[in-house]
């Protein structure tokens, strides 16, 4: 029925493409997305979340179609000569969706916040303190240099102090307890299923080409793309299957754009609790598993295999190869010798494609080298909830969608105590390693310093480090957006042709 009235819609529109008054720009786009948005607090849900949160939100900085930093509600910045102090110009008349001006309190509360909230603080965990210095001017101290601060500051999300404390736990659980700064308001919304945006008539840097957008679950991504050749949706913001890439790439009325990915893949292991928490069951598991067959299953060969968390292109990355070769023979010696043939072992993995399928490939090798394993495959929030959170897990597909291309964020999965240290992993010979880093900006003499810690990493396979996926997208020919801007998912940056 929706898929009828679409069409209704877009024929009157046209029609009435000639009478006075009439934008086309009003038509309506319809955006697929794995799920949408189960909570609009950006300090209350991981970063699965921002599909729906950047529509609503602004940040401080962002990044151009070059991947440069460029100033979004902070205009301007300096840093001080030891690294450690930045003052944030903020841009003045720049306003809430409730019509509250932003200042110099919102954007410390939304850093402090940053700081506090479990979902952030892997982005704000460096900050010591965050001082106003007048109604438009913060003044960020870290406890120790940052070359990276400026980049995790493009994941912080401005909400509007008097409404988040106001509404307290409710904040963002409704549309009404949404309000930022960004370029749409959120109109009307079913948490999982479906959310409106409507263009924000006062948005500081001029108001929306696609005035409304609706956002819809599409989990199965074959059926969402069937959905986009078909003109039932005009956008899908989740990486095009490769097998359907070549064909789209053929259809006039669908535009693919591939770009460098963020996205890390892997197997965690609890290193804290259970089986896992001996290096030797791990090791055993990393010398079992066919990383090349789980990389082939999840990408079908968009991306490349890594050793260690760490894109190739990563400031800072050494570059080196360091993952033992696979020796299932050993593994399975190792599982029989340590008395764990038949073992019972939970496979948990989310709902959403490739998950499912590399959690059967780890089932697969993990059986041929004695366990007795099976897949539990969790919807994105209860995942969320009992791996990522809680640590409830033995074993897990995971990912890590980073904000940033340097070394020192991903490495982070391998501190001691921080917020993503998923694996719960501890070497006090490593951590030492990862401060010390983060404060050198020459970036060979950075990359000699994270060798020596990716060999520690290697030597206590915490993690199994799988792939990057190649990042992708697809969108309506009616669409006009720069290829550069495609990866960021704005709906702010498209317009109608």
């Amino acid at each position: 029925m929706k898929k009828i009235i679409a069409v209704t819609l877009f024929a009157l529109a046209l029609s009435l493409s000639t009478a006075p008054g009439f934008a086309a720009e009003k038509k309506e786009l319809v955006v697929g997305v794995v799920q949408v948005t189960n909570n609009f607090d950006p300090y209350g849900a991981y970063g699965d979340e921002a599909y729906g949160h950047m529509q609503v939100y602004d940040t401080l900085v962002n990044r151009d179609k070059d991947g440069r930093i460029v100033g979004n509600v902070a205009e301007s910045w300096q840093i001080s000569p030891d690294g450690r102090q930045y003052t944030l110009k903020l841009r003045k008349g720049v306003k809430f969706t409730n019509g509250n001006a932003f200042n110099a309190e919102d954007a410390k509360f939304n850093i402090d916040k940053g700081k506090e909230s479990p979902y952030t603080n892997w982005a704000m965990a460096g900050v010591d303190k965050c001082d106003v210095v007048d109604e438009n001017t913060v003044l960020v101290t870290l406890t120790n240099p940052d070359i990276s601060f400026m980049e995790k500051l493009t994941w912080l999300y401005m909400v509007d102090k008097e409404t988040y404390e106001a509404a307290g736990e409710d904040y963002g659980k409704t549309a009404a307890a949404t309000v930022g700064t960004g370029p749409y308001k959120l109109t009307e919304w079913k948490p999982g299923e479906m959310a409106l945006f409507e263009a924000n008539e006062d948005y500081f840097a001029g108001k929306a080409k696609i005035e409304r957008a609706t956002f819809e679950s599409m989990s199965d991504a074959n059926a969402a793309i069937i959905s986009l050749q078909t003109g039932e949706i005009g956008l899908y913001i989740h990486d095009v299957p490769s097998i359907s890439i070549a064909s789209l790439s053929k259809n006039t009325d669908v535009k693919v754009t591939s770009y460098p990915s963020y996205v890390f893949m892997d197997v965690l292991m609890n290193c804290e609790k259970g089986i896992f928490a001996d290096l030797r069951a791990r090791k055993a598991v990393a010398l079992g598993v066919d990383r090349e067959k789980m990389f082939l299953i999840g990408t079908e060969g968009q991306g490349v295999i890594v050793d260690y968390p760490g894109g190739p292109d990563y400031t800072g990355n050494p570059n080196i190869k360091t993952f033992p070769e696979r020796n299932e023979d050993e593994a399975a010696k190792t599982v029989k010798d340590l008395g764990l043939q038949g073992k019972p072992i939970t496979i948990k993995t989310m709902d959403t494609d490739p998950w499912p399928k590399l959690a059967t490939a780890l089932q697969d090798d993990l059986n041929k080298i004695g366990f007795d394993a099976k897949v539990e495959i969790l919807d994105n929030s209860t995942y969320s909830q009992e791996v990522w959170q809680k640590g409830d897990y033995d074993i897990a597909i995971s990912r890590y969608w980073s904000a940033t291309k340097d070394m020192s964020e991903l490495m982070n999965l391998l501190a001691t105590g921080h917020s993503m240290n998923f694996s719960h992993y501890s070497n006090k010979g490593l951590d030492p390693l990862l401060v010390s880093a983060v404060a050198v900006s020459d970036t060979a003499e950075r990359a000699k310093i994270y060798e020596k810690a990716v060999r520690l990493f290697t030597n206590d396979f915490p993690l199994i480090p799988l792939f990057y996926t190649n990042g992708s997208r697809a969108y309506s020919s009616g669409l006009s957006i720069d290829e550069g801007n495609v990866q960021y998912d704005h709906i702010y940056y498209y317009s109608w042709k």
